[in-house]
């Protein structure tokens, strides 16, 4: 994207209304959305939010030129130089939306038989109007494709043309596991986050973690990007770390389009709830059984069940294993990760601090030193929340500093809520050894399938 967002400064209620008018935009120009749905989608918003459908075509063309950035600030867009009226403009592009087929000679004549418009398209020329329509986006081309029934349902068998062309992320409880920071016999549920390519049906990457919130969410999106590529667009549901301000603008900056449909659309995100369902089925009633005790154990058994059973077996839907039909369908354009150091500086949490005149910096709860912000300034600092022992300074979107740490009350953001629970376990003898026949099966595969470079992660990055 030309346009830079630099979030932290953005007031909440702007920040809202720039999601609000994304999450409407990435929906209009869905190409799995009919024309029938796409005007219902349109008249609600306007409805809902006492808006015309200019302003919509507005957010419209400003998306197809600025991409994400450009619904960040609403500007009032100058008249058109080809057609000084405003109501010729949008009487012209109300007929149009009424029936995409209708011609310029045929727009002339309606808008001629029209007393309020009579003299008006007089004035203006037949090429004034194509390059008026062009302008706008619609040309013969586009009005063509936009004619559908009307009547088509939505409810309809989709699938990507390619893959990673689109991927599917959701989550789900898993099994309960000692709790570690709890007594002995305390219990402890687990959280699953998951992606799946639509094309092949693949799960790209699956990990359970002991809670279920934003930066959880987004490690799992890193390691399916270090692993397998960087996504164009990707289904979500409403969850509320799904619609995070900072995971949209991870999704702009790098430019994957987020799909938003509310509840009860199958036709969407039925393949990721397929799968989950499939790994509650298949794995989870085994998992709960086998006797995990850490957290660890539980996603060693899962990647094993994920590449020895799952993306290996033949898919009903399509004939052939995920593993297989994904490798297949990658694209030779297919877009990677090149900058290592962006891309992970892309999820850290950001937030704007006063350097105090010593010099210091208030993190939640914590003290920082910098050695070179001027005492009075406001300066933008990042941070992982699960391990606050390392906090860094940035200018300008670049790292420029790694506070050095002054008072460590808290080594992770206090306000990060965990839940445990009591449950009992079964421990089931035969799930034992499925598990441990996978791990064995996994481990000689890896001598054929490269594996994912992730100790790159780890240590000081800085």
């Amino acid at each position: 994207m030309d346009k830079k967002i630099e979030w932290p400064e953005i007031p909440d209620t702007q920040l809202e209304a720039f999601q609000r008018r994304l999450e409407l935009v990435e929906t209009l120009t869905d190409e799995q959305i009919d024309d029938g749905q796409r005007m219902q989608i349109r008249r609600q918003y306007c409805e809902h939010h006492k808006v015309s459908d200019r302003t919509i075509r507005n957010y419209l063309c400003r998306y197809r030129e600025e991409g994400a950035a450009g619904l960040l600030f609403v500007r009032k867009k100058e008249p058109s130089i080809r057609i000084a009226d405003e109501r010729l403009r949008e009487a012209i592009l109300r007929r149009i939306e009424e029936s995409p087929r209708r011609t310029v000679p045929k727009l002339r004549r309606l808008l001629s038989a029209d007393p309020d418009f009579h003299h008006l398209i007089e004035q203006v020329s037949d090429r004034t109007i194509y390059r008026f329509l062009f302008e706008q986006g619609l040309t013969q081309k586009k009005r063509h494709s936009m004619v559908h029934d009307d009547r088509r349902r939505a409810y309809h068998q989709f699938q990507a043309s390619a893959s990673m062309v689109l991927v599917q992320g959701d989550a789900r409880d898993g099994i309960y596991l000692p709790d570690p920071d709890g007594a002995v016999d305390q219990q402890r549920k687990t959280y699953l986050f998951g992606w799946v390519d639509d094309y092949s049906r693949k799960i790209l990457y699956a990990r359970y973690y002991w809670d279920e919130k934003l930066p959880r969410m987004e490690d799992t999106f890193k390691h399916m990007i270090l692993k397998w590529g960087i996504p164009e667009k990707c289904y979500l549901d409403n969850g509320s770390v799904y619609i995070a301000g900072h995971f949209a603008f991870v999704l702009a900056d790098l430019d994957i389009k987020k799909i938003h449909h509310g509840a009860f659309k199958a036709w969407c995100k039925g393949k990721v709830e397929a799968v989950m369902k499939t790994i509650k089925n298949d794995f989870q009633n085994e998992a709960q059984m086998a006797g995990f005790k850490t957290l660890d154990e539980l996603n060693t058994a899962l990647w094993a069940w994920m590449d020895v059973e799952y993306n290996m077996r033949i898919h009903s839907s399509t004939g052939q294993a995920p593993h297989e039909r994904f490798i297949q369908g990658i694209p030779k354009d297919h877009r990677r990760v090149t900058d290592l150091q962006w891309f992970e500086d892309l999820f850290l949490l950001r937030e704007k601090r006063k350097v105090t005149k010593y010099g210091n910096v208030k993190l939640c709860g914590n003290e920082y030193h910098s050695n070179s912000a001027v005492h009075g300034t406001t300066v933008e600092v990042r941070y992982n929340p699960f391990d606050l022992s390392k906090v860094y300074r940035f200018e300008g979107g670049t790292s420029v500093e790694t506070l050095q740490t002054r008072s460590l009350v808290n080594e992770r953001a206090p306000k990060i809520a965990e839940e445990s629970q009591h449950a009992s376990q079964k421990v089931s003898e035969a799930s034992q050894n499925y598990f441990s026949d996978l791990r064995k099966r996994q481990d000689a595969m890896k001598k054929i399938f490269d594996a994912p470079e992730y100790s790159r992660l780890k240590g000081d990055r800085r």
